[in-house]
């Protein structure tokens, strides 16, 4: 009785610090700890429903380490049973077998309570809180305070994700959640600079997806859009996390590769190529693609004039390579 008689003060005291925070690093370790967390030793994570990998390219974008307490996920399907078709509150045993995505099985769970999030704005997720024991006060909650939680959890995310995409203005693709064109030539007119100070190669990939008119045709644009999805991560999969990588427009991805000369660009386009060889057909279409490579050399390139116009320079080498290899049939890499 005296657990829940202290409820109410802590949930609230939890929502007001939900409130105050300032950073999605700061949410996700609220969220790992629910209100009565330490007295009846509650855990807490939060699952977004982010099919075009948006939400993780904003949240990771302005964290210096992975997010706690905070995860995205492609579907709700499959994550637990009935879990994306939760619309109420639901309670009941934690069993592996069905919750072990949720929690990990040694965590010594015993209940789950799972709070679905108001749908607003588009954002959809679930607030999954465990207990290692079968009392705790927040499993015997009335369903106002369940409701109070799970809005102030949602009315957070909402707040905290409209400042991360203010910060990334510009800078993130709308439609893959990838760095954007304009994050992509920034990044070249840096490399560029700091190439000529450490007279240092680079290199610029230009990738586009062959077979993608094809499926958009015969399957639909969204077909289409969830290929280059999977593509875009596969692609990115095969830099590493000092390159940087982007989403130029249309089914053009581009890859800077700071310090790779002719050798190295040459190593991640064949590694590229290959894995696109490797992937399962999407909706029955085999796609591949065809690469152009421009390599920057900072000792060849006449002493001052325009940055702007350089990279531009570069990048149209790596184009004009790119439509080389599209006119020999694709699937392969041209150095332009």
């Amino acid at each position: 009785m005296a657990a829940q008689a202290a409820l109410p003060s802590q949930v609230l005291a939890w929502s007001g610090r939900l409130m105050a925070a300032r950073s999605l690093g700061e949410f996700g370790a609220l969220l790992e700890c629910p209100p009565g967390a330490e007295a009846d030793g509650l855990l807490g994570t939060l699952l977004l429903l982010d099919p075009r990998h948006e939400l993780r390219a904003l949240a990771t974008g302005t964290a210096p380490t992975p997010l706690a307490g905070l995860r995205f996920v492609p579907s709700l399907a499959g994550v637990a049973p009935g879990y994306d078709t939760l619309h109420a509150p639901w309670s009941g045993a934690y069993r592996a077998v069905d919750h072990g995505l949720l929690f990990a099985p040694d965590a010594g769970c015993q209940q789950l309570l799972l709070l679905p999030l108001p749908r607003r704005d588009g954002l959809t997720g679930v607030y999954n809180i465990a207990g290692r024991d079968r009392a705790a006060a927040l499993f015997e909650a009335e369903p106002a305070w369940r409701e109070h939680i799970a809005g102030q959890v949602c009315a957070t995310a909402e707040r905290l994700l409209h400042r991360a995409r203010l910060l990334h203005a510009g800078v993130v693709d709308p439609l893959t959640g990838w760095h954007s064109r304009h994050y992509f030539m920034a990044r070249l007119r840096e490399q560029l600079a700091a190439s000529e100070r450490q007279q240092q190669l680079a290199s610029c990939l230009v990738v586009d997806v062959d077979g993608l008119a094809a499926l958009n045709e015969h399957h639909g644009v969204a077909a289409g859009d969830s290929a280059l999805l999977e593509l875009g991560t596969l692609l990115e999969a095969q830099v590493r996390a000092s390159d940087s990588f982007a989403h130029l427009g249309e089914d053009e991805f581009a890859v800077l590769l700071p310090g790779a000369d002719a050798t190295g660009a040459d190593r991640v386009a064949a590694r590229i190529l290959e894995a696109v060889r490797s992937a399962a057909p999407s909706g029955g279409v085999r796609l591949q693609v065809s690469i152009g490579v421009a390599v920057l050399e900072p000792a060849s390139r006449p002493g001052g004039g325009e940055r702007k116009a350089a990279v531009d320079e570069w990048l149209a080498r790596a184009q004009a390579a790119l439509h080389q290899a599209k006119r020999a049939g694709g699937d392969r890499h041209v150095f332009g």
